[in-house]
């Protein structure tokens, strides 16, 4: 693989992987963007989708619609607070979730949605199928997030394509594995750093994801760090147009480590911050590894059951 460098600084810099290209797999580019694609996901973990549907419009449309949540009293938040649920669906409250246990709990706000298309009926009692909560005083919010949902579902199942191509799996691989899935979608809401807080408060401790991808929009307040290939806490700046993709720990078990979980951490500044992470996930049932007798569901379920606070055991 070529090594990515920014010339400018001399440093290693993220891959940056044009979405049209790599999908439409027959222009003339398209050699030379699976393999930046190709070095992304074995060596760095993380990429920069260029030229994704999420545009301009659509990216304005979805920070508007969760900021008007973050902006609503405690009482009208804590209607939907899913402390009140056996599950993750609606508002946490700030530290209703710690992703490392050397770390005190994140002092970020959070709203959590899961699928809202009709599942299979094995699935439809099982904790993390859960209907979504909604708040009833913003009656074009669960329009607009159930639409974004759907099209970060759509790529996310190119992104599996060029998955599919890079590890030369069978076409179609990974479809039938995502028919229900069990992916989320979120809103952070970082408040501005109070002063007080010590180095063990992040506002997302040093993680990997859990899942299988992660398909990440940030706002113009930079906040994102992750571990380079050089083992260096790089922070990650992009563009306008530019959309993050990472891959998480389901994803490096199955395909037998060719696809690296990178660790990342949010620490926080003087500005509040949002950022709407998509965490794409296969369906229940869906076997990661035979070796491990790794499950998709269950592995998924004992995780989120050690991060939010309010369903551990």
């Amino acid at each position: 693989f070529k090594i990515y460098y920014d010339f400018n600084n001399m440093q290693l810099t993220i891959p940056k992987v044009d979405y049209k290209i790599i999908s439409n797999q027959v222009d003339a580019s398209f050699n030379a963007e699976l393999e930046k694609f190709n070095y992304a996901i074995s060596h760095y973990g993380f990429l920069l989708l260029q030229n994704t549907p999420i545009d301009k419009k659509v990216k304005n449309n979805i920070f508007k619609t969760y900021k008007a949540f973050f902006d609503l009293p405690f009482e009208e938040k804590n209607k939907v607070n899913m402390d009140l649920t056996s599950s993750n669906r609606g508002w946490g409250a700030p530290k209703g979730e710690q992703v490392n246990p050397d770390y005190n709990p994140d002092y970020k706000e959070i709203f959590d949605t899961g699928p809202h298309q009709k599942v299979k009926d094995e699935f439809r009692d099982l904790t993390y199928y859960a209907k979504n909560l909604w708040p009833e005083q913003l009656p074009l919010f669960e329009n607009t997030v159930n639409n974004y949902y759907d099209l970060c579902t759509q790529i996310g199942m190119h992104v599996l394509s060029f998955i599919e191509r890079s590890l030369d799996l069978s076409e179609n691989f990974f479809r039938d594995k995502f028919e229900n899935p069990m992916s989320l979608l979120r809103c952070n809401y970082y408040p501005p750093r109070r002063s007080s807080l010590s180095n063990k408060d992040y506002g997302i401790a040093p993680h990997t994801d859990y899942g299988c991808l992660t398909i990440l929009l940030t706002d113009n307040n930079p906040g994102l760090e992750i571990k380079n290939p050089s083992n260096e806490w790089e922070l990650v700046t992009p563009k306008e147009g530019e959309v993050i993709v990472n891959f998480g720990d389901m994803l490096e078990f199955w395909s037998k480590k060719k696809i690296k979980a990178t660790p990342h951490r949010v620490f926080g500044n003087n500005k509040e911050r949002l950022s709407i992470p998509f965490f794409f996930n296969p369906q229940y049932d869906t076997i990661i590894s035979k070796k491990d007798k790794i499950i998709a569901g269950e592995y998924l379920s004992k995780k989120y059951d050690t991060t939010y606070i309010h369903k551990k055991i």
